[in-house]
């Protein structure tokens, strides 16, 4: 089986192409059925987070999906320009692959370095997968096995320690903003689990005001009591109170899984002259975007998205590159172990398909000299013993010998010539010269009802005309 992975990520492509390749929910479910139904032999997982959306496939080593085959899909499943994709999709293959998958799950590929949420969505990932009936034991083993691995390297070498989340980034920035916030008003919206890290670490800010809102009301006062945040200062406001909130606040950090902008150029304009134009930041942490990008170009407002925060990350990838070091080290001799166990698992398979296709070839055989066998005198035995022998070694080998044809500008000659010598431990012998004159040279012959027909004339050895 080949393993693939092709899709896009925060350094290959704008926070704008990655919200349109953003697939959650029903439309995930969906991806994965209309994908599987076009390549019934794959494999697939299908990874999309705020920060990549990635199909990992295992399929048939000549069998499709292509890579450009997975580009057109995703193009057209996600409505995204094929040009501006095809310029920022990544590919990688068979152990590349695997060791991707390994660094994602790791925090290794994050932002934000080591960053713990990650481990989640790709077991999330991984059972949208299971539920729809598209992982085979290839991608059971690869996934499993980064899941497993990632813990282990993170507990080895503090990877994960210390601000690691994209929600503990987006804090530091808006520390960059302010000296103090303890006469500042903060609103968080959305009660997922970037709110609810972010939020935290707010919490030991002590602002002056902490308002939740989520159109869900019930999911806010759970994660504010789940915070542990008194109520003197923190809170839930229902959603539909969300402009009175724009006007109070002075930071805005949203996180939603809304798959359009929740704040407009056209809502918040009425709301400048309401809230004095005090200023307002908003670190905008969701992807799709919550907030139209028109309104950063408002007066007095400063709009920051998930790619606004890569100096924070870089600082925090500079301060950390011996625990890189230490966790790409694991990760190298898990990654070559669980390759090497799919490569064996995938011979296994084939040394049984090879012995059930020579058994059936040897079954057929078999019956058709026994036939000759029952109504043949005794001493014409040897000669039909000899001609079965003949018949099923031409057999056996007319496929194999078949891709030795030279005609065809596909087959790799020398790679399929070194194979045979090494699988049969056939030695290198001197190549003949030209025949001499008067010697005749015997035109090869093919068995008498071979497989498929191939291209050009196959090289087989002579059978016994019966």
């Amino acid at each position: 089986m080949k393993i693939i992975m092709l899709g896009v990520n925060h350094r290959t492509a704008p926070v704008g192409l990655r919200e349109q390749l953003t697939i959650t929910g029903e439309r995930m479910a969906a991806a994965l059925t209309r994908l599987r139904a076009a390549h019934p032999a794959s494999e697939l997982v299908i990874l999309s987070t705020c920060n990549r959306t990635e199909v990992y496939l295992a399929r048939p080593a000549h069998e499709p999906p292509t890579a450009e085959q997975l580009t057109d899909f995703l193009s057209g499943y996600c409505g995204a320009d094929r040009a501006a994709l095809a310029a920022s999709v990544i590919l990688r293959e068979n152990e590349q692959a695997v060791a991707h998958l390994f660094r994602v799950c790791a925090g290794l590929d994050s932002m934000v370095l080591g960053e713990s949420q990650i481990v989640g969505q790709v077991k999330r990932a991984y059972e949208q997968a299971q539920n729809s009936e598209t992982v085979g034991p290839v991608l059971h083993k690869v996934f499993q096995q980064a899941i497993a691995v990632s813990k282990e390297a993170r507990s080895k070498t503090g990877i994960d320690t210390g601000r690691v989340s994209v929600g503990s980034v987006a804090v530091d920035f808006a520390q960059r903003i302010f000296e103090r916030f303890d006469d500042k008003t903060v609103v968080g919206i959305g009660a997922g689990d970037m709110a609810k890290l972010t939020l935290r670490h707010l919490a030991s800010l002590r602002p002056a005001k902490l308002w939740v809102t989520n159109r869900t009301p019930q999911r806010a006062q759970s994660l504010i009591e789940r915070l542990k945040l008194p109520a003197t200062s923190a809170g839930v406001r229902p959603f539909e109170a969300l402009d009175e909130l724009l006007v109070e606040a002075d930071i805005v950090l949203t996180s939603t899984g809304s798959q359009k902008p929740i704040i407009t150029a056209e809502r918040f304009k009425p709301l400048l002259r309401k809230r004095r134009f005090r200023p307002l930041f908003i670190i905008d942490i969701a992807v799709p975007r919550d907030v139209d990008p028109r309104v950063g170009g408002l007066n007095n407002v400063y709009l920051y998205n998930i790619d606004d925060l890569q100096g924070v990350v870089a600082a925090n990838v500079n301060q950390r590159s011996e625990q890189v070091r230490e966790c790409e080290a694991i990760l190298f001799e898990e990654v070559r172990s669980c390759y090497a166990e799919v490569q064996n698992r995938d011979v296994g398979r084939l040394i049984k398909a090879l012995r059930q296709r020579l058994h059936d070839l040897g079954r057929l055989e078999h019956e058709r000299t026994a036939r000759k066998m029952s109504a043949a005198a005794p001493d014409e035995m040897p000669a039909i013993l000899e001609e079965h022998t003949n018949r099923l070694i031409n057999k056996i080998l007319h496929l194999p010998l078949s891709q030795l044809d030279q005609s065809s500008p596909e087959a790799p000659l020398g790679f399929y010539a070194a194979a045979l010598r090494r699988l049969f431990d056939l030695k290198e012998e001197s190549r003949p010269g030209p025949p001499v004159d008067g010697e005749k040279v015997a035109p090869p012959v093919e068995p008498d009802t071979p497989p498929a027909p191939t291209t050009g004339t196959a090289a087989t050895p002579e059978r016994s005309r019966s």
